[in-house]
């Protein structure tokens, strides 16, 4: 009787236990927490145990989490992704990854304020570029890579990061900076007051990860739920271009990695 009393005691505390989601926050972390509130509670149902949203301080504190397995779950974008899992020892497992209306891709653009001169990406000579964070798949990595490409990085005047996409927007709206890389999505809520004079080319969208710690069936089992016909539409809550959830494997994401490595061989960071 003992015996049994301690099995169930056991089995009580682990299916209590509360479990950690962690995300890259791209916007203000109460959006974020309520963007990703109905995934949670989905999971949570799924294996029947609470989950608490978390997020870093910054891009660079969350890949510092994710990369400590601090989270047990988690939703992160791909270029912080592939930082994390510079690790020796990977420590995240792909789940699913966020599918769109453009087949699970995004993209970013370069944009001006709607009454700049700037009308190519050569005009971009000797002016300032705002940028968002450092570790950003569409704020840093994909636009970079662009200047790069076309050897414009060296000839700006000046290069910031700061921090979130709106941010970028909003200060170059406020006329604070000539130009700036943000995702599509930002620039669609601020088109009224600018002006976009190139886009990137197309890389894997965000992805739900787990800790390496987490069991093999229960990331399995989370998987099968995620890619039922009634999850799908938990997608939209976090961007209303989602249209579910698709299988993703590492090795999407080569392409990006190629672009990273491109950018780090004269990084400005």
């Amino acid at each position: 009787m003992k015996t049994l009393f301690l099995i169930l005691l056991i089995k009580t505390s682990i299916f209590s236990q509360t479990l950690s989601f962690g995300a890259i926050s791209t916007v203000d972390k109460s959006i974020m927490e309520k963007k990703l509130k109905p995934i949670i509670s989905y999971i949570s149902k799924t294996i029947k145990q609470p989950i608490k949203f978390q997020t870093g301080f910054d891009y660079l504190d969350t890949i510092e989490k994710f990369k400590l397995k601090k989270y047990d779950l988690g939703f992160i974008g791909p270029a912080p992704f592939l930082l994390a899992m510079q690790n020796t020892d990977k420590p995240l497992q792909i789940i699913v990854g966020l599918n769109t209306k453009n087949n699970g891709y995004f993209h970013s653009v370069i944009i001006v304020k709607n009454t700049s001169s700037i009308k190519s990406l050569e005009d971009l000579k000797g002016k300032s570029f705002a940028f968002g964070s450092p570790q950003s798949t569409l704020s840093y990595f994909m636009p970079m890579y662009l200047l790069k490409k076309q050897n414009l990085d060296k000839k700006l005047s000046n290069i910031v990061f700061l921090g979130k996409h709106d941010r970028v927007a909003k200060y170059i709206i406020m006329g604070k900076y000539d130009a700036g890389g943000i995702k599509q999505s930002v620039a669609n809520k601020y088109k009224k007051y600018i002006k976009i004079i190139a886009k990137t080319q197309d890389v894997p969208d965000f992805i739900i990860v787990a800790s390496t710690n987490m069991p093999k069936q229960t990331v399995q089992k989370i998987r099968e739920a995620l890619l039922k016909p009634e999850a799908q539409k938990l997608a939209k809550f976090i961007k209303p271009s989602a249209t579910g959830f698709i299988k993703r494997e590492e090795k999407d994401y080569d392409i990006l990695k190629n672009i990273m490595l491109y950018v780090d061989k004269n990084s400005l960071k």
